[in-house]
Formats: structure tokens, sequence, C-alpha cells
């Protein structure tokens, strides 16, 4: 291959003070392909428009404010005075960058850059390794077609949002060729191969989708990579790069232009005033390994360099993986809406038979009900007279078969409380509990240790814990009690299981932000604890959830300081919990809970909104070494500010519940 002088390009390189290495390749060296085309501009202008709103709706927290709208991507100028994000990021730091791939002389970059990001954000939003997804799926089964020609990051996207692509294992690139792969002789000879589409059994139970593709310009993409994932961008390639490159931070020098490029961007350097990058042109790109991390097919551009700053980078947001492709839904619960700021609760009174409840648009205090045979949810009904708090939601208990109770925090704080049973034409209350008051922004829960017995705890106005309790017989609740020393962080509830009959556990966020722990059974005078658990601390404004997968075993799930989901053991016998453990990589949204139900004798299953809005889950049963997860649930995606709920109607069945961006009730099912 005849290329640049060698000695002439050193010279060049030290005359301009540049710090990359030149190599030179062994002469039977023919170039990688290369493919990439600018996006059109209302493809590029749609993924900014999804930027700006998750700005806005799901990463307020990250951008302190959206971009503005253009093809041409905002001058990279010096960080913010606070920048949210740190000088120096790469993602291999954090194991979710799978290998690099070879594209041989096809011009399939694209589909190497976008299937690369969609592959990593598998590992990023589900909490594991990355995925190896298929190229040859993405670029000649596609609107692509089965040729080696150019292509641009949106589309393909799109075509991953809208057709889904399989993983290498189900259609290998190099089996989309001929063996060997032959010059099509239409074309450049040995530059482009004859490619062909194979076809995938079963490829629709095999799929990889997304549900968001953005588009970042400037320092916003900085602070997409540090706190999102990889992204994919498009640049010019000049022969000094295709044919010499050998580590450093790549700057143009010489020779002429070869074509357009796209790669995965996997971190910067702001003390390097570069991109990290991996390429497609195999593992031997760049040469061997070096300490600054390029070569073996990693590489640093300049910032501004070859035009790459010419167009936004595209990001890809909510993996939907095969493994939860079985779930049902997201169906609308018969027209529901719910205020802004609630979740909506869901129990089952008996087998196979749900009850929802949520706060609606006027605050009052709506259900509805499903049972089998039901084509569709019956509601929803007012229940008479409820009106319930800003930041507050409806819970509710089965204490005994078709037995119902809700609690609600009202307008003037008091707790309130309904019931149903079956044979009832409309529900009874709302009573008053026993001159209980809550804090603002709580909600109360309640929990029944045993057949027709109600135990409810809330945060009172001093942020102290109360609780209060009903069995049959009594005309009216018992309590407040204050539970001994428990004071609450604001804007946290208390939570509660039941670990075995007659035996109580209840948590909370103390005002440190470290998780206490509480206790009380049959006997006892008192309550006892609080203690803390295990050094685990909470992110504000989130409440720590338990659960008991089989008598005296106790499960508890909350989201940490980095808004990672950490969770705690306990069984009888233990001396201290057991924990925190990260479960997976995965983020959760600000201002929102984790949720977790077992579902079966030592099967735990948990629920949360990612920072993308949508709704995840992971799972775990006995022998299990680590978390299965998490995997993103079809499409669904939550209001800002709620929390996804889970109900176990017989067992190995879910239901989940949750609030979506348009304010109304969505449920999706899962069976084995």
């Amino acid at each position: 291959m005849a290329g640049l002088n060698i000695i002439q390009l050193k010279a060049d390189i030290k005359s301009r003070g540049l710090t990359w290495e030149p190599i030179e390749l062994p002469a039977d060296s023919k170039p990688r392909g290369l493919g990439w085309n600018p996006a059109p501009a209302e493809v590029t202008r749609a993924a900014l428009e999804t930027s700006q709103r998750l700005m806005v709706t799901r990463m307020s927290h990250l951008f302190q404010q959206p971009m503005t709208l253009g093809s041409a991507p905002k001058t990279l100028g010096g960080p913010a005075a606070t920048p949210p994000y740190p000088s120096t990021f790469d993602w291999r730091t954090r194991g979710v960058i799978g290998g690099v791939t070879d594209q041989g002389y096809c011009g399939s970059c694209v589909s190497h850059a976008t299937t690369g990001v969609v592959g990593s954000m598998v590992g990023v939003e589900h909490g594991g390794a990355s995925v190896h997804l298929s190229e040859a799926d993405q670029h000649f089964c596609s609107s692509h077609g089965p040729n080696c020609h150019g292509w641009n990051n949106g589309d393909a996207l799109n075509q991953i949002k809208t057709r889904g692509v399989v993983s290498d294992s189900d259609f290998p690139y190099m089996t989309a060729f001929d063996s060997p792969p032959v010059g099509d002789p239409a074309d450049v000879p040995d530059h482009l191969w004859i490619a062909h589409c194979r076809a995938v059994a079963e490829r629709n139970r095999k799929i990889y989708q997304i549900t968001e593709i953005s588009a970042w310009t400037g320092n916003d993409r900085k602070t997409y990579i540090a706190n999102i994932g990889p992204l994919a961008c498009g640049y010019t390639v000049y022969e000094d790069f295709r044919d010499h490159y050998g580590g450093g931070v790549y700057r143009h020098v010489s020779g002429g232009v070869c074509g357009g490029h796209a790669v995965m961007v996997i971190g910067y350097s702001d003390d390097e005033n570069c991109w990290i990058c991996r390429n497609s042109w195999g593992a031997g790109f760049g040469g061997a390994a070096h300490a600054d991390g390029t070569g073996a097919g990693y590489f640093k551009i300049g910032y501004g360099e070859c035009n790459i700053d010419g167009e936004a980078f595209y990001g890809a947001q909510g993996v939907i993986a095969p493994a939860n492709r079985n779930w049902g839904g997201w169906w609308p619960v018969a027209g529901g809406a719910a205020a802004s700021d609630s979740s909506v609760f869901g129990v089952s009174r008996s087998p196979n038979k749900l009850d929802i409840f949520t706060s609606g648009t006027d605050h009052g205090t709506y259900t509805a009900a499903w049972q089998p045979g039901d084509t569709a949810w019956r509601g929803w009904w007012r229940v008479q007279g409820g009106v319930t708090a800003p930041g507050t939601s409806i819970t509710a208990v089965s204490r005994s078969a078709d037995h119902l109770d809700i609690f609600c925090v009202g307008t003037d704080h008091r707790v309130y409380t309904a019931a149903w049973q079956h044979g009832d034409t409309s529900w009874r209350g709302w009573w008053p509990v026993a001159g209980g008051v809550a804090a603002p922004g709580t909600s109360v829960f309640g929990v029944s240790r045993s057949a027709d017995h109600l135990d409810i705890f809330c945060v009172g106005t001093d942020h102290g814990t109360y609780t209060a309790a009903w069995q049959p017989g009594d005309t009216s609740w018992r309590g407040w009690w204050r539970v001994q020393g428990g004071v609450t962080a604001p804007n946290t509830s208390i939570t509660a299981v039941s670990r075995n009959t007659d035996k109580l556990d209840i948590f909370c966020v103390g005002t440190d932000q470290r998780i206490y722990t509480a206790a009380w059974q049959a006997g006892d005078t008192s309550w006892r604890g609080w203690w803390p658990v295990a050094g685990g601390v909470a992110a504000p404004g989130t409440s720590v959830f338990g659960v008991s997968r089989a008598p005296d075993k106790l499960d508890i799930f909350a989201v940490g300081t980095d808004m990672h989901v950490y969770t705690a053991a306990w069984q009888a016998g233990d001396t201290s919990w057991r924990g925190w453990w990260p479960v997976g990589h995965f983020k959760v949204a600000p201002g929102t809970s984790i949720h977790a139900v077992s579902r079966g004798p030592n099967k735990l299953d948990i629920f949360a909104v990612g920072q993308d809005g949508g709704i995840y889950s992971a799972a775990w049963q006995a022998g299990d070494t680590a978390w299965r997860g998490w995997w993103r649930i079809l499409g669904g995606a939550a209001a800002p500010n709620t929390m996804v709920t889970a109900v176990v109607r017989s067992a190995d069945h879910l239901d989940i519940f949750a609030v979506g961006t348009d304010h109304h009730i969505y449920t999706a099912a899962w069976q084995p």
C-alpha cells in the first residue's frame, strides 16, 4: 500500500509539537472500510428535540438548561465553573465496552458504531456486561440493504428502534459474506465485499430494541458520556490517520481525504483535549496497546479535529432486551389519571384479583379492579370524600380474603382510612385514625401481621415515627404510639414488613441519611431498635423498601447516594445485617424509590424507574450468585418523581403499575 513518507510525517508531527506516534504498516496492508455520511437534517433535529425533552424531564439534575436546536453543535468551550462531569472519563473502566470489532473492507462502520453503543447500553442500563450485537443484521437486513455502501448514525439507530437487532451469535458478521469474501466487480475491486442478509430463526424473540434516540452537542456530550453512556460520531479520515496512526492524541498533519468514518466515543480527556474512541478496524489498529489507552483498536482524537464536532454525537437509551419480551402491556387502566406527584399502589385481595389506588388529578381517591374473566379494568370509582395532600400516595392492605383497607394523608395532614369487604356496594369511611398527623411529603404505610390485624406507620410532623393498630373487636384505632428514637429525613416514608405471624419490622431513612430498622413481636411491650443497617446510606428524598421472601427472612432495598441500587439481608440466627451489595451498575431516576416483591419462596423481583424514565426489573432466586437484570420492561416510561409498584396476585404471577409521562395509569403483567 503506497502511503505517506513516514520520515517526513514524523518530522512534520514533531515540528508542530504534536505527540501522536506514526507507524509504518506492512506493504501488503489494505485500508479498512469507510462509509459514514452525515444524517439528514430532519433526523438530527428529531434527535436533538429528544435530547431537549430528556434534559427537562429526566436529566434536569445533570443539565442546567436545554441546548439550542440546530444541525451544527455548539462550539466546545472551557468547562463550566462546576461542570457536571469529571475532567477525564473512559467507559472501559466500568467494564461495559465490548471487544474491538473488525468491519474488514466493507463500508459498515456506522453499523459497527451504533450496535456498539446499543450493546454497551445493555450493560449500562441492565447492570452487567455489554452484548455484542450483530452488525450484519443491522447493516444488511435493515432498510440499508445487503451492500457495503455507507449510512448515517441517525437512520441506523432508528432501525434498531423500530426493527431491532439480534446478537452477533445469532448472525455473526463474517457469515454475511461469501467465503472467502470477494470484491464486487460492479464496484471498486477489493474495497467492497458482496454481502447477504441471512435469515435468523425466531428473530422477533431474540431482538434488542431501544426507545430513545438522542443527539448531543458541545459540552453536553461530556455530561452525557460521564453520566449516561457512550455515543456514536462521524468524522473525516485522512491518509495519515488511516495508514499511519500508532497511538497518542491524533491531529491531522498531512495526506488527502479518504472518506467519512463512524466510531464509538467511549470517553474524553479535558487534560489532553481529546475524545477517546473505539474503532472498528480490528484489534491491530494503532499498534499494540499503549499506556495512555490507545492502540489495540482504540484511539484519541483532538477536539474539533477532522470535523468530528461538525455533527451532533448520537446516543441510544431504553434498551429492551429479549429477556423481557414475555411481559404483556403496557395497557392503560380504565382512563385513570394520577396527580403529578402521586404513584399507584396495588394489592391482591385474593388469588388473581387486583385492586389499585391512586390520587387523581383533583387529589380525590380513586380505585379500579380486575379479576379473571375481565376483558378490561373496571373503574375508576371515586372512594367517596377522600382527598389527599400533595406529594402523597394512597396505600392499601388486604388483611384477609376479599377485605381491603386503604390509607391516605388528607389535605389537613391527618391520617385517614376507608374499608371495603365482599358484599359492600360502596366503601366505608373515611375515618380519621386516632389523631395521627403526618409530615408533609410523606405517606402512610400499612401491613397485616396476621389475619384481620392491621398496623400502620407514619412520619409525624416532628419527623418521629408513629404507629397505630386495629384488630377485630376494636371500635376505634389504638395509637398513635411513638416508636422510640426514630427520626426520619424529610420527604421520606416508613415502610414495614411482617416476616412471620405477629412479627413486624420497619425501616426508615434517618436525618443523617443512614438506614435504620426497628422490630416488634408478640409479647414485646415496646419496640426494639433503631439499629443502623450495615452502613447503608440513602439518596435524599428516597425511602427504603423491604420484603420477606420466606418466614423470618428479610431483604431490603435502597437507592444509594450514587443513585445505584443496594440491598441488604437478614435471616433468623444472624446477629447483624449482611450487605450492602450493589445490584448491577443500574442508576435510578432522582426522587424515586425501589419496590420489591417475593413471587414465591426465596424469589425476589425488584422494580425501578431508570434515569431515562424507563421501567426496569431485576430478579434473584435461591442458587443465584448474582442478580439477573436490569431488564427494561417493554416501552414503559414513568412520570418524574413517581415509582413503579408491583403485586403478586398468585405464585409466579406479577403485575406492575406506573404513572406514565401523560399521567395516565399503565400496567404490565408477567407469568412463567
